[in-house]
Parts: C-alpha cells; structure tokens; sequence
C-alpha cells in the first residue's frame, strides 16, 4: 500500500479479537460494520481464517479452482490485427512475478465483500508505460459508509487518518466475487460463517467444562448413621490430596463410571458446523468430509457440478474484472487501440472437454462447423486459444485404379497448389485439355455432391472445408485419389474448363 504521494508504507494488523469474543460481542461487530465501520469485522475475519482449520482448508481449495489452471490470453477479434498486438501487448502482465499474488488477493472477495489492488505504473520500453506492481490494499483501510467503496489515508508512519478517498479506477482494481444483493458494508458471503465458527470455537470451552463436571469418575459412599457419613465427607474431602480413601469399617465406598456418550454428542456438534461451513464455501461437503452415497445415487456428481458451477463464476467474474480495470486501461495508457484481451484459466472437467469434442466431432461428421463466434465460445471452454486447422494436402499416385486409369503427375505430400479464383482465366493445361472428360466421368453418382460442393465455393479455405465434410462421409476405396486429382485439375486448369 502507497500513501498519496505515491511512498510505498506498511499499515500494521489491528490486535486479535478471537481471544476474547462472545456472541454478543460478535453482534456489536456487526451492528458497527452494518453503520460504516468495518474495520473490526474483517479483523474478525481474518483471525476467523487464520485459526479454524475447516474454514481455511474450504477457502483454499476454492481459490485453487482457479489458481491451479493456467492463464492464457486470446484476442477480442482474432482478425482485427489491432486486437493480435494488444493480446501480445498484456502477455506480459502474466509473466510478472507479483500477478499471481494479485489475483490470489482478488480472489478473497468469494467471501470478503470487495477486495482491492493499487496499481503501480512505472516508464517501460520505447516511450511506453508499464505496470510495476499490484499491490493489496489492506482490509482495515475499506471505508464503506457510504455508497461508493473509499479507502482511509495514512501518514508516512502507517497511521490510519480519519479522512478516505474514493478507490479511483485509474489506480485501483475494485473486484466483487459474489452475486449477494446486501450491500458491502454488511459483510459479504463470511459473514454467513461467523456463528458456526463461534459455536466450534465455544463449544471446546463447554464440553471440557461438561467434561470435568461429568465426564470424570467419581466416588459414592454409603453409611448406616450420622456419624459414618461425617466420615465419609472428609474420607472424600481428603480423597484428592492423599490419593486414596479411608472410610470406616460400617461405611461402603464405590467409584462410578460417567457416562461415555458426550463425545459423540460433540463430534456430531462438530462434524454439522464443518459441513454447513464447507456448503457456503465450496458449495459441496464431500470434498471435506467423505461419506457413503449408496451406489449409483448420483449425489458426488450433483455435488461435483455445484463446485464446478461456482468455479465457472469465479473465472467469468475475475476475468471481467481484470480484463475491464487491468488490461484496457493498461492499453489506453499506452495509446493502444486494440481492444482488450480475453483472460481463459484452465478448461473444463475431462468429462465436459470430451463431451465438448464429441459433439463438435459430430457436427463435423454432418457437414457443419462452429462460426467465428463458436470458435471463441469453444476457447474459453477448453482454456486455451485455438483456431480452425488448414486441411491436409493429399498424398497423390499416378493413376486411379478401377476408376481411371488417367496417368497423372503427381505432387509432394502437403504442398497442394491452391485452387485459383474462379474469375480470373487460368491457361490451356494439359490435364484439363485431354483428362477433363475423365474427372467429369469419375464426379457422377455418389460423387457428384463432390462437384457440387467446389462450384458453390467461395474461397479456397472454403473449398478444403467442403470438401473435407463431405469426405468423411464417403468410404470408397479409391476416394481419396479422386479427390486429389480432382483439385490438381481445378488448380491447374480452372474450374470450367476442368469440369467440361
């Protein structure tokens, strides 16, 4: 954190309040932050993470849904050269050593209210701007009284001052990671885990007092007159310091054993607190305490998707704000018209990847293909750029057996010519001139949609993709020859004359 003269400062941690909460205590913490004082709240809240194993183990692992896949940039418009050279203008954002701290600290309004990050520009190469640094704002520094978020200033000394700025979008990343609709001053998803961890944390001290009360063994007398049971009282007074008793010989004495069912009164006191904590966090309990779901119930995979869907949310949420607050104004700073980047983590499942390709290998196999917009919506799904692959060249021999037996000058693998434009006249060639009547011959019957698909064309990409739907369908011996001398012909003598 920077004070307004723009001096890096260290703010110091406000004293633990765990040590000393009550639930009514917990209640005036809320009632202040819910005025615009939240400075105790997120206290509470970090000794809340700090000391309770559920809750920092949940928020672990929802974080690592996120910082476990890799970041990859892809541009607005793939076409638009524009956009090329601002994704490569943001890649290097990814690679600076403080990015992922940033984003691990973005990540903690899953459950804060907001988290922020200042930016920090410094000079770069060639007259441009680059970002030196992110840096957290600390929570203890959040003015939210009013409706916009501010943050206090401090002196050189780190001291808190009673006057606050606004969180300006040049210098801050202001990032919400939760849809609930209470304001901000309220407190946010933790706020929901602020009594279970308090009746976790509470319950230790009454169970041990419950314990020492009745948990223990403890002596029973029995006497016949008065004076045998003063006897017994101080037998028993004495008891605890000699470490044994001595009664006399009329009085009877017996040690009792407690009963033993506390403890698992209290294991399921806890085990009910984990999983209402691990069902706000993470939005499933299995992940934190495995338990039988009866075969083929479905209930893993239920829960699975619930995770699943809450990771989709935290990706779409954080690249929105990364790619609105970080990488646009990185580019505007920097004179850029380009549009800003697309931020991908990671992909789906291995089971959602393969359902993905099955069905765009299907469409594939009726003759469709994803559009330009598909082909986008496809890369945020996998995690990672991709663009539509140049049909294969074909390997040619030089003739077609059972079909023709046309000799034929065949070309290396992969170094097909392009078909040219069908408005500009190609020469007399000496395939289209004597063979055309061949081809002709052999693109009749079930080859004919062949034919069909090279006259409706409109550019050579265009050609290769029709052509190759149609491929898939077909299982003839000798297609593939055909195939290839069909657009070495059209390649070397134009398209009417070839069909001829």
């Amino acid at each position: 954190m920077s004070n307004r003269k723009g001096v890096s400062i260290i703010v110091p941690e406000p004293p633990s309040l765990a040590r000393n909460i009550t639930p009514a205590r917990v209640l005036d913490i809320l009632a202040q932050a819910e005025a615009g004082d939240t400075r105790e709240l997120f206290a509470l809240y970090r000794d809340m993470i700090a000391s309770d194993t559920q809750i920092q183990s949940d928020f672990v692992k929802r974080k690592a849904a996120v910082l476990g896949d890799a970041m990859n940039l892809t541009p607005f418009d793939k076409n638009n050269p524009a956009d090329v050279k601002t994704k490569e203008l943001c890649w290097r954002l990814l690679d600076k050593p403080f990015f992922s701290k940033a984003v691990a600290h973005l990540l903690d309004a899953t459950l804060y209210p907001v988290s922020l990050l200042e930016k920090v520009y410094a000079p770069g190469d060639a007259s441009a701007f680059d970002v030196a640094n992110l840096l957290p704002v600390p929570y203890q520094l959040l003015d939210l009284s009013k409706s916009a978020v501010r943050i206090f200033d401090v002196d050189d000394a780190g001291r808190v001052l009673n006057t606050s700025h606004d969180a300006e979008p040049t210098r801050y990343i202001l990032h919400r990671g939760h849809v609930m609709p209470t304001p901000d001053a309220w407190g946010g998803p933790a706020r929901s885990l602020l009594f279970w961890w308090l009746l976790r944390s509470m319950s230790r001290q009454w169970w041990s007092q419950f314990l020492e009360r009745y948990g223990q063994p403890f002596l029973k007398g029995k006497y016949a007159t008065k004076d045998d049971r003063a006897v017994l009282e101080r037998a028993f007074r004495l008891a605890q310091k000699l470490g044994g008793i001595v009664t006399s010989a009329k009085t009877e004495t017996e040690i009792v054993q407690a009963a033993n069912t506390s403890g698992d009164h209290y294991k399921s006191f806890i085990e009910c607190c984990n999983l209402e904590i691990s069902k706000l966090i993470v939005g499933q309990t299995l992940s934190s305490t495995p338990a039988a779901t009866g075969l083929g119930s479905g209930v893993a995979d239920l829960q699975g998707q619930v995770r699943g869907d809450l990771r989709r949310m935290d990706i779409q949420l954080l690249s929105n704000t990364l790619r609105g607050q970080l990488f646009a104004p990185f580019c505007a700073i920097n004179n850029h018209p380009g549009a800003a980047p697309l931020l991908l983590f990671g992909s789906q499942t291995s089971e959602q990847a393969l359902a993905l390709i099955t069905t765009v290998k299907e469409l594939a196999a009726a003759g469709y293909e994803p559009d330009d917009d598909g082909e986008q919506l496809l890369a945020e799904r996998v995690g990672f750029g991709i663009r539509r692959r140049s049909a294969p060249g074909f390997g040619l021999s030089t003739s077609v057996p059972s079909v023709s037996s046309v000799p034929f000058v065949s070309s290396p693998p992969h170094t097909m010519p392009r078909p040219p434009s069908r408005r500009i006249p190609a020469p007399p060639d000496h395939i289209a001139d004597h063979h055309a009547a061949a081809l002709a011959a052999a693109f009749s019957g079930q080859l004919r949609p062949i034919a069909d698909a090279i006259r409706a064309s409109t550019s050579p990409d265009d050609c290769l993709r029709r052509v190759s739907a149609l491929a898939v369908q077909l299982d003839p011996t000798h297609a593939g020859d055909i195939i290839a001398q069909a657009f070495a012909a059209y390649a070397a003598a134009g398209h009417n004359s070839a069909m001829s």
